[in-house]
């Protein structure tokens, strides 16, 4: 299990099971802490807990998505999303000694306002919500700090962005670089923020409010750097990756990095779609002045608005008292009344330009000629204007000029919107496009790694099954009763000690065994050729089992015996007040091993899948969703499986579904009412107590197989001896002195030798049998074909009987002739009678032999097939 460390020193953390909160013993701070049901969500926490600790809030970040991405309910990783947001670091307080928050991000949003802090919230339990809640506002509380101290500042036009000092306290070449931008732009009349000097008068005071200010109100960024690491480093990194997150939310900002001595491609893959300006050309300095300065063009200083001078024309001051009186009623915004006094003067004077340029004014609701600069048209909406037609006709020099001016600033002021609105546009798509290309890159990074985790799980399985392989030979060789054991030897002899009061243990001239298993007062035994044996108690008719044949495998419990073909199919015998014994239907088929309980069989299926019948009051038989499962066990009130990952599945009994959740690299199951045992690759075993006692097993090293009874354990070594542990009715000193085999090669080596034995005798017995049957029906064919010989000789005599009979008939002739007549016409229709009888026959004996004939060709087939396999 991995270890959680503490936010704020980095110690190591104790954590109770179950809690969401807990004190480090460093550093006295109390903390919430994520759920420990998961080891990679806990490999991930400690990744990205090294990374905030390392202020590298942007790719502590990115771990802290990919754990929301795969346990969206954990919420620690919200948190920790708050912590990278607001650049959080925990530094030592000299006044209390204790670990207090310092914000390196600050933001105009609230913490307490922040949706990941709502999700975090929400998704743990009272004491842990209390902590955020704390946390977050001694975080408000610095974020309204600086906000305070930052708004205080001037703004900036340029951020210029750079790593001040290497690893040794040395300036870099990049500060150096970074120094001889300054100056060239603030000789510009620019205002820079250049950490060095901007600032040097901060010592001893938080620095984050005045970098806030300056990255906020930039509106420019110059990146320096002379290789990637000073780009990359914390600090630098904290700045310009702060900078494009505004940039990405709309702000009107443009960052550009500025490199000396590196390839462009080596700068951060963020900058790969930024023009950049390489300071080792010649001219480069100049070039990029020029560049901010079409970014940001210095403002001139601005005159004093034109006063409104009239033209005195002829018609004296009428004219112009209509003009004045026009103009106020413009100010007042009464634009009918305006064109009134305007068209006044224009009938007293046709030609009067200031009298057009007022009439203008009132049609286009503008209270002074100064707001033709603001149009956000610009022109367009003057020059279309007929009254502003007849004014530039009959206006002329300065006055001409001073209004074509006002409309010229309305013109690039609206040119200037339009490129800000298309250079905002080009930006949000550029953003947008990198926003997709990112998100591009994190499936594509999620898909590797998914196929690696993928990859990484197929290897372990396949290891499972090495392990699993290995240790098979062994599996069955050892069972436990409530009053007896009984175990088998490499040689097919059976061992039993314990109580024999129904002759449960007179076993000893059983051969050929491969497996046993102990029912009550009854021992079962699997012999080689597939048949199975049975010696003791048998009061429910489940030693029923002398027609068996073909049995691959055998289980036992309580009434009924269950035994599993070698085809896949199960058959079972004894008590089945449950339905424990109705394994027959059309589910179960293609099972590849049993167990049972006094109350319910299981199947595993070959497809991983398993089913179950009988006694479901504690929902043992509820196994429909497992998949991937390799071996089964089974107890009273629980069905105990196996995945192919070493992980355990329970159903029923809820402690032994919580007790065998956290196994791991498990190769091999045993079960009993009393406790679930657990056979890990490493040869020891793992024990999940249900009722009575607790078992020590710290001695048990190399075991390969185990099997549980209700007061003890028995486990099989490798070597082929015997361990016991728990209160044990059999003679434990005898069963400790057993040796089952020389190692689990000899084993394996006899158990294939006795089944190449089995397979060979049964070949012989096939092909016995279909020599038997070719032979069988050859004989069939030679008396068929014997039986139509006679029936054609039978005919061929009838046929030239018939004929010499006709031929004395056709000459018979005289008065006395009629009797013989009638003697012949009487033999020659009894002819015609058995003619036809004979050919019945034939044609039924000539069905008979097509039939046989194509049996025997199918037989002699098969035979010659089965000869030449041998072969």
């Amino acid at each position: 299990m991995a270890i959680i460390k503490c936010k704020m020193c980095g110690g190591d953390l104790e954590i109770l099971e179950g809690s969401t909160v807990c004190e480090c013993a460093y550093c006295g701070t109390r903390q919430t802490v994520p759920s420990m049901d998961n080891e990679k969500k806990l490999t991930l926490f400690g990744r990205a807990g090294r990374l905030l600790r390392g202020c590298e809030f942007d790719k502590a970040a990115g771990v802290f998505e990919t754990i929301v991405a795969d346990f969206p309910e954990e919420a620690e990783a919200y948190w920790g999303l708050v912590l990278c947001k607001y650049g959080i670091e925990y530094v030592d307080d000299p006044a209390s000694g204790r670990k207090i928050p310092t914000c390196h991000r600050s933001s105009f949003e609230s913490v307490l306002d922040d949706p990941n802090f709502e999700q975090a919230c929400e998704n743990t339990d009272a004491v842990a919500r209390r902590v955020y809640r704390d946390e977050a506002r001694a975080i408000e509380a610095l974020r309204e700090q600086i906000l305070a101290v930052s708004g205080r500042e001037e703004p900036y036009d340029v951020f210029i962005s750079y790593k001040e000092t290497d690893e040794s306290g040395e300036r870099t070449l990049d500060s150096v670089l970074a120094q001889d931008i300054y100056k060239a732009l603030t000789d510009e009349g620019y205002r820079v923020f250049f950490s060095r000097i901007s600032l040097e008068d901060k010592l001893g005071t938080e620095y984050e409010p005045y970098i806030f200010a300056a990255l906020n109100s930039a509106r420019v960024m110059l990146a320096v750097g002379t290789d990637y690491e000073n780009y990359d480093s914390v600090w630098v990194k904290n700045e310009w990756s702060r900078f494009l997150k505004l940039i990405a939310k709309g702000e009107k900002k443009t960052l550009i990095p500025v490199f000396k001595n590196m390839d462009a491609y080596d700068m951060p893959k963020e900058f790969a779609k930024l023009a950049a300006q390489d300071m080792g050309k010649v001219g480069a300095m100049q070039d990029l002045v020029r560049g901010v300065e079409k970014i940001l063009p210095l403002k001139k200083p601005e005159s004093a608005p034109a006063v409104q001078q009239p033209t005195i024309v002829s018609g004296g001051p009428n004219v112009a008292a209509m003009l004045d009186r026009g103009n106020l009623a413009l100010e007042d915004g009464e634009w009918d009344k305006a064109k009134e006094f305007f068209d006044h003067a224009l009938n007293m004077d046709a030609k009067c330009a200031d009298a057009y340029l007022g009439f203008t004014l009132g049609e286009l609701e503008l209270k002074c000629e100064a707001a033709l600069a603001k149009l956000p048209e610009g022109r367009e909406v003057v020059d279309t204007n007929a009254s502003f037609q007849k004014f530039l006709r009959f206006a002329s020099g300065e006055r001409l000029q001073q209004i074509l001016a006002l409309l010229e600033m309305a013109e690039a002021e609206k040119q200037k919107r339009e490129n800000e609105a298309r250079a905002e546009k080009e930006a949000l798509a550029a953003v947008r496009k990198e926003r997709e290309e990112a998100q591009r890159r994190r499936a594509e990074e999620q898909r590797q790694r998914r196929m690696k985790e993928a990859e990484a799980r197929s290897v372990f399985r396949l290891e499972q099954s090495a392990r699993r392989k290995r240790i098979a030979p062994a599996q069955g060789l050892i069972a436990a009763g409530g009053q007896h054991v009984a175990a088998v030897t490499e040689d097919g002899k059976v061992l039993a000690v314990g109580k024999n009061d129904s002759g449960q243990c007179d076993v000893s001239d059983w051969n050929d065994i491969i497996s046993v298993a102990i029912s009550g007062r009854s021992t079962i035994g699997l012999r080689a050729d597939g048949s199975v044996l049975a010696a003791g108690d048998d009061p429910s008719m489940q030693h029923n089992m002398s027609h068996w044949k073909s049995i691959a495998m055998v289980a036992a419990c309580g009434g009924h015996t269950v035994g599993m073909k070698h085809g896949g199919k199960v058959m079972a015998v004894g008590m089945n007040d449950w339905g424990q014994c109705n394994v027959t239907d059309g589910e179960w088929k293609s099972i590849t091993a049993v167990a049972v309980s006094n109350h319910h069989t299981v199947g595993l299926r070959s497809d991983g899948t398993v089913i179950a019948v009988g006694k479901n009051d504690r929902g043992q038989c509820n196994v429909s969703g497992w998949r991937d499962i390799v071996a089964i066990a089974a107890n009273n009130a629980n069905t105990i499986g196996l995945a192919d990952d070493g992980g355990v599945l329970a159903a029923g009994d809820a402690i032994a579904v919580r007790g065998v959740q956290r196994w791991k690299e498990i190769v091999a199951i045993a079960a009993s009412d009393s406790h679930v045992v657990g056979l890990k690759a490493d040869g020891t075993v793992e024990v999940c107590t249900i009722t009575g006692g607790h078992f020590s097993f710290a001695d048990w090293k190399d075991i390969v197989a185990v099997a549980a009874c209700k007061s003890f354990v028995i486990g099989l070594r490798a070597d082929g001896t015997v361990k016991t542990a728990g209160i044990m009715i059999a003679d434990r000193q005898t069963i400790t002195g057993w040796k089952l085999f020389e190692s689990l090669e000899s084993l394996a080596a006899k158990r294939q030798a006795a089944a190449e034995r089995e397979n060979a005798r049964r070949r012989a017995e096939k092909k016995k049998k279909l020599e038997d049957r070719a032979a069988d029906l050859s004989r069939q064919l030679e008396q068929l074909t014997s039986e139509l010989d006679e029936l054609h000789a039978e005919q061929k005599s009838l046929q030239q009987e018939k004929a010499t009979l006709k031929k004395e008939l056709d000459n018979l002739k005289g008065l006395f002739s009629g009797r013989r007549r009638k003697e012949i016409e009487t033999i020659l229709a009894e002819i015609e009678t058995n003619s036809r009888e004979v050919l019945i026959r034939q044609s039924k004996l000539f069905a008979k032999l097509q039939t046989l004939k194509k049996e025997f060709a199918e037989a002699d087939s098969k035979l010659a097939a089965f000869i030449a396999e041998e072969m």
